[in-house]
């Protein structure tokens, strides 16, 4: 598959996620600038690629591409984490073992960032983060 393919294939499936509204989703690069909403979850999707390597010769050498999804989860500070477990369970259940032609996602793990404000100090952006990762490999 090519990158643009992978891209095409994650994108699709995160289009067709129902665990969050669609205007709750950030995607790389998009025309018009994101605008987090007043209140409630948000998700960031990216597609981080990896290192792709060999693993054959067929009838022309063969490259596996490896890579994650990470699907970064934000709730405003002080609103508790219930809700953020509860998306990326979703999200988990979304993508985990899931697979489109040569594309396949392997185990996901949740990743808990937390706030970029100090202990006391709320300067920071005003968002708790949880990040979804899921592993990918395409051929």
């Amino acid at each position: 598959m090519t990158f643009e393919e992978i891209r095409q294939a994650i994108v699709g499936r995160m289009v067709s996620f129902t665990g969050i509204e669609q205007s709750r989703i950030d995607y790389p690069n998009q025309p018009q600038r994101f605008t987090p909403p007043e209140s409630g979850l948000w998700c960031r999707l990216s597609i981080q690629h990896g290192t792709s390597f060999f693993t054959g010769v067929g009838d022309k050498p063969c490259t596996r591409r490896p890579g994650q999804i990470v699907v970064q989860c934000f709730a405003y500070l002080q609103s508790g984490t219930k809700g953020l477990n509860q998306l990326t369970d979703s999200l988990v259940e979304h993508f985990q073992y899931w697979s489109n032609g040569k594309l396949e996602c392997w185990e996901a793990s949740q990743i808990d960032i937390g706030s970029d404000a100090s202990a006391g100090d709320t300067a920071g952006s005003g968002f708790y983060q949880i990040n979804v990762s899921i592993r990918f490999v395409a051929d």
